[in-house]
């Protein structure tokens, strides 16, 4: 298996580092191919299904490239996409990992993943794959700020902008799901990234804890959290529980609690009216849902913000000069928080709104 990764990863080096023009073209081909073919949409219960290693990983290396192909057609459907190099960056990206997925059965040539070597070589590719995209979501915003305010203003609208992130990002979702739950099959979960007993006011309590953690080291005061939960469900001991991924709730939960945290922060610039503030967290639910309400005391959103709050050219960073210019914290970023944070909600047949009084 050793050699069969050492291998592979120098196959990988040797072509990106002397390309073979009949490699590039066998795989403009095979983009385009997969470009042309419908993703399946995956339920949960289907995922499940795919607990054992080689399951998994011959749906991935089926799927995966399709999400991929398609991604890469979205960034080449662009005008003057080259012209920002972090949206370059993420192109060069995809290609990297819809070539090692598509060529790992050649690193030797291999037809079943039933074969151990060809699933740790595979396994290898997942995680490159995976790290490849860690901050995937930062960097096509920041691209498309840079393609809005460096000169294509008439044709980056925020309406453009904002469709086209949800259609990407929302692509993206499904196949880093597909890609993390493959690795933490391999890792010995039973059931993956996907917990059939999901406890979400554990999640709340743990979301709350490292946002405070952030308000402390970056504003140097924490607002107050406060968390209950309750359930009209049978069996749960007043305790909800339902079947989802928790690292999807605790970003959700970690993007609105920061935008809560802040807005307390921004409104009662005196640490001793923060206790009297407090963020409340409520999670509720009966036999067929969960729900989760965060409210906070700041004052509501500007009339003038109003629905931007929804838009990835929205921000609460400080704005400089130019893209590279803004002053981006953990607490204030890009304006891809409360967005994404919407698919997420959405991509699991959940919704995420906001009200303001």
């Amino acid at each position: 298996a050793g050699r069969l990764r050492a291998a592979a990863a120098a196959s990988a080096r040797a072509w990106s580092s002397a390309p073979d023009p009949a490699l590039e073209d066998f795989l403009s081909q095979e983009v385009d191919r997969f470009a042309g073919i419908k993703a399946h949409a995956c339920s949960l219960q289907e995922v499940l299904g795919m607990l054992e290693p080689w399951k998994a990983a011959k749906f991935i290396y089926s799927e995966v490239p399709v999400r991929y192909a398609e991604r890469l057609k979205q960034v080449e459907a662009l005008p003057g996409w080259r012209l920002a190099p972090e949206m370059a960056d993420l192109h060069a990206r995809h290609v990297a990992t819809f070539r090692d997925i598509r060529l790992v059965k050649t690193y030797p040539k291999k037809s079943s993943f039933s074969c151990p070597e060809l699933v740790d070589a595979f396994t290898d590719v997942v995680r490159a794959a995976v790290d490849r995209t860690e901050d995937l979501q930062h960097t096509a915003a920041k691209a498309m700020h840079r393609l809005k305010h460096e000169g294509r203003v008439g044709v980056y609208s925020d309406e453009f902008v904002d469709q086209w992130m949800d259609a990407f990002l929302l692509n993206w979702i499904g196949s880093r799901m597909l890609l993390s739950q493959y690795l933490a099959c391999v890792e010995g979960h039973p059931t993956g990234v996907i917990d059939p007993g999901c406890d979400p006011a554990a999640i709340c309590r743990k979301a709350a804890d490292e946002v405070r953690d952030l308000c402390d080291a970056y504003a140097f005061r924490v607002p107050t959290i406060q968390i209950e939960a309750h359930s009209a469900a049978g069996g749960d001991m007043g305790a909800p529980r339902f079947s989802y991924i928790p690292g999807f709730l605790e970003y959700i939960l970690k993007e609105i609690l920061k935008n809560s945290c802040r807005a307390t922060l921004d409104a009662y610039p005196s640490a001793r009216e923060l206790p009297k503030r407090p963020i409340s967290v409520v999670v509720c639910a009966d036999e067929r849902q969960v729900a989760i309400r965060i409210s906070d005391r700041a004052r509501g959103i500007p009339f003038e913000v109003g629905g931007h709050v929804w838009s990835y050219m929205y921000s609460t960073a400080r704005q400089g000069s130019g893209v590279d210019d803004a002053e981006v914290t953990p607490l204030a970023g890009y304006g891809v928080g409360l967005p994404l944070s919407r698919l997420y909600a959405r991509y699991l047949g959940g919704s995420l709104g906001l009200m303001s009084w």
